[in-house]
């Protein structure tokens, strides 16, 4: 119990800190094109040509276009390492969903990340508690102008684009984590939006990313 308490914790400080790191990704149009309705959206993915120089293309990705992938996460924070493996599903202009199983066992789900337009949902299936804000609530998010699209563009990009993602948190503590992507491919049938059970508790998003960030 105590190793899936640990798991768990850490899997809620990789959901928020996979949504600090679209500041990497500069933040495209403003606040007044939100009323606007688009059926495709632009984004720029790179291929190489025959110089092996890398060239930019523009894509089309019509809305509701499905992409799914294993993915396996790897964190570490000075001597402490955890590994779990998990599935990364996107609907283009509806969900970015992210779930993580138990790495002892390797089936149950120990928890879910999962950002619509309007909402950021993190859930905690071993302590039963859950998190449920807008972008303009979640303060790490609106003081740097983070919405949906800027953190759609760039997970969709580097999803398409490269097979591995690792970053350094510069937290008090710096954080390496790792992504490795596999077993690509659109798969449309899995439930985009989770309904949470009244048997979990509401936590604060500010306080809990606050507590983990300070740590």
């Amino acid at each position: 119990m105590k190793r899936m308490i640990y798991t768990s914790r850490y899997f809620l400080l990789m959901a928020l800190l996979l949504m600090f790191f679209s500041c990497r990704s500069s933040k495209k149009g403003t606040g007044k094109d939100k009323d606007v309705t688009q059926p495709t959206q632009t984004v720029v993915t790179g291929n190489k040509n025959v110089s092996g120089k890398q060239e930019q293309q523009k894509a089309k990705i019509a809305a509701g276009t499905n992409f799914t992938s294993k993915v396996r996460v790897t964190l570490k924070q000075e001597n402490k390492e955890i590994t779990t493996n998990g599935t990364l599903r996107m609907r283009y202009d509806d969900v970015i969903q992210i779930t993580l199983v138990d790495p002892i066992l390797g089936v149950a789900e120990v928890g879910r990340m999962e950002l619509s337009p309007d909402n950021v949902l993190v859930i905690d299936r071993v302590n039963k508690r859950y998190v449920s804000t807008t972008y303009e609530e979640f303060t790490e998010l609106k003081s740097r102008d983070i919405d949906f699209a800027t953190i759609q563009d760039f997970f969709w990009q580097e999803a398409q684009n490269s097979d591995q993602m690792s970053y350094t948190v510069p937290t008090r503590k710096p954080i390496q984590l790792d992504l490795k992507l596999s077993s690509k491919g659109n798969q449309a049938n899995w439930n985009a939006h989770t309904t949470v059970s009244d048997k979990y508790v509401k936590t604060d998003a500010n306080k809990l990313f606050s507590s983990m960030i300070g740590q």
